[in-house]
């Protein structure tokens, strides 16, 4: 006599692509220039040669892009001396508050390595379509009273540019470090 125990098992699967597309084939990413903290014009192919983590978010979220910023801060730990050839990048979906000067201060709580980006709402919209993103306001706008649901992927960006990989919020470090080190690996490689 057997006995089989049905127990659910949750696995974790971190697939590396040649690019990441949409369920209709659509590649997902692709290149913009948008406006950085420094009130510069800043495009993704400025990080050409880097692997890129890109996160859309905005300065007033009270959870979310917090503990997402502060995991890319552990990973960028975790990579040591690997560090260097990684790019933190967010991009805000609140361009009406983030102007650069509010990016720049507020990323400066976590690092001086990130790159902040805003810029017209038409800008930021293009961007989110491009990645497969979304985001929606919900409270008062007019009255600065309101917050922004919106995308919690990472976006992990190779050395050429492509979106190899979308992170869901809330996976441990180790899981996005060992991410990035096979994409470094492979680039050196």
């Amino acid at each position: 006599m057997f006995v089989f125990l049905r127990q659910p098992i949750a696995i974790l699967f971190i697939c590396l692509l040649p690019s990441l597309t949409s369920s209709d084939g659509e590649i997902i990413g692709g290149d913009f220039e948008l406006t950085s903290q420094f009130n510069k014009p800043y495009s993704l192919a400025d990080a050409r040669g880097k692997v890129v983590l890109l996160f859309f978010g905005f300065t007033h979220c009270p959870d979310v892009c917090p503990t997402t910023l502060s995991t890319i801060q552990t990973v960028l730990g975790q990579l040591g001396e690997r560090a260097k050839q990684v790019q933190p990048i967010f991009v805000t979906v609140d361009p009406q508050r983030d102007k650069p000067e509010i990016l720049k201060s507020y990323l400066q709580y976590f690092s001086n390595n990130y790159i902040g980006l805003t810029g017209t709402i038409e800008d930021i919209d293009k961007v989110v379509k491009q990645y497969q993103g979304f985001y929606s306001y919900m409270g008062n706008v007019s009255a600065n009273q309101y917050m922004v649901d919106h995308t919690s992927n990472l976006y992990i960006i190779n050395t050429m540019g492509e979106v190899t990989n979308a992170m869901q919020f809330g996976l441990p470090p180790q899981a996005i470090t060992n991410v990035i080190n096979k994409i470094l690996d492979e680039a050196e490689g």
